[in-house]
């Protein structure tokens, strides 16, 4: 859209604009965990955001940062401004986003939460690791269901949050991780995989190098002694990552066991990783997905087989996982 703003424009009108497409008004309210029709309220008037709503909404659209931060200062002249920085965040989960997050588990119906608490946790990793936007990617990947009887061999990325430009696209972004991971051993191990540098990263796991990716780390989601999968953390500023820092994300990473059933979690010594390819390798594969779980329903439909589209995904996932696990490197 035309960035150019007149005189007599609002940040309501602007944001009018962004959010006339029902997908887009969609995606910026989940990131902000609130109902799109709130967002539409805010437009016409019908009700005023919080001035705690304001930085996530500017954090949701990135490529309008300045024209909404200029915009929402004439009728908010203190909702964004910066505090002066300090040497770190404060480095403890505050009391108020515990009291979302329970918010978020209470409120919402089974099928729903999962979705709905972690992504209010990863969205908050994002904010409070990274005000100052140096550039944070943060990926949820869980365990692949294994077919019956056999071990876990990979797991798969779910969702993912970014302070960097463009970085929303994240979310819509499968992969899949092997031994060959940082994910992958995180998972194995049951114990955070920590990297400060690029050439440490490069040396032990390059397979899954991102450009510009200076520093990681790679938290296990573990409930006893039982594992759903990795919170990873990639960052563009080398030594990113304090002891201060990484106590936070231990916590952050308890809090989202909330997130799983006790089912989503499996015995450490029951994943057996294969290696993947490359997620270069992985496009081509990971593009048939659709069509193939379309394929698996008109086929139960013909058979007069129930199977859900859940069910359908899940089979599909296990497809391509096998694929990909006999897939040569290049």
């Amino acid at each position: 859209m035309n960035s150019t703003m007149d005189e007599n424009q609002t940040w309501r009108t602007f944001l009018g604009q962004l959010i006339a497409d029902p997908q887009e008004r969609q995606r910026i309210a989940d990131m902000m965990n609130i109902n799109p029709v709130t967002l539409q309220r805010w437009t016409t008037g019908k009700s005023n955001p919080r001035p705690d709503n304001l930085p996530p909404l500017v954090a949701a659209l990135p490529h309008y940062r300045q024209q909404l931060t200029v915009l929402i200062a004439r009728e908010y002249p203190t909702a964004l401004q910066v505090p002066q920085p300090e040497a770190e965040p404060p480095v403890e989960i505050s009391a108020a986003f515990y009291t979302q997050v329970l918010n978020a588990y209470t409120s919402n119906t089974a099928q729903q939460r999962k979705i709905a608490v972690y992504n209010l946790i990863l969205q908050q990793i994002v904010t409070h690791l990274d005000p100052q936007q140096v550039g944070l990617v943060v990926v949820l990947s869980l365990c692949v269901p294994p077919r019956s009887g056999q071990m876990i061999r990979s797991l798969r990325q779910v969702n993912a949050r970014s302070s960097i430009t463009d970085g929303h696209q994240l979310e819509y972004m499968t992969q899949f991780f092997g031994a060959e991971s940082q994910t992958g051993h995180a998972a194995s191990t049951g114990h955070p995989v920590i990297i400060q540098n690029q050439q440490e990263k490069l040396r032990l796991f390059p397979l899954h190098y991102c450009e510009h990716e200076e520093c990681s780390v790679a938290y296990p989601i573990l409930l006893s002694d039982q594992v759903a999968g990795t919170l990873a953390i990639l960052c563009k500023q080398p030594d990113f990552f304090t002891q201060a820092y990484l106590d936070l994300i231990q916590n952050y990473v308890n809090l989202l066991v909330l997130a799983f059933e006790p089912d989503d979690f499996y015995a450490i010594d029951k994943l057996k990783l294969g290696i993947m390819p490359p997620r270069q390798q992985q496009y081509a594969t990971l593009a048939t997905f659709k069509q193939r779980v379309a394929n698996h329903l008109i086929e139960a439909n013909q058979n007069m087989r129930y199977l859900s589209p859940r069910q359908a995904e899940t089979i599909v996932w296990q497809e391509i996982e096998e694929l990909l696990l006999h897939t040569p490197l290049s």
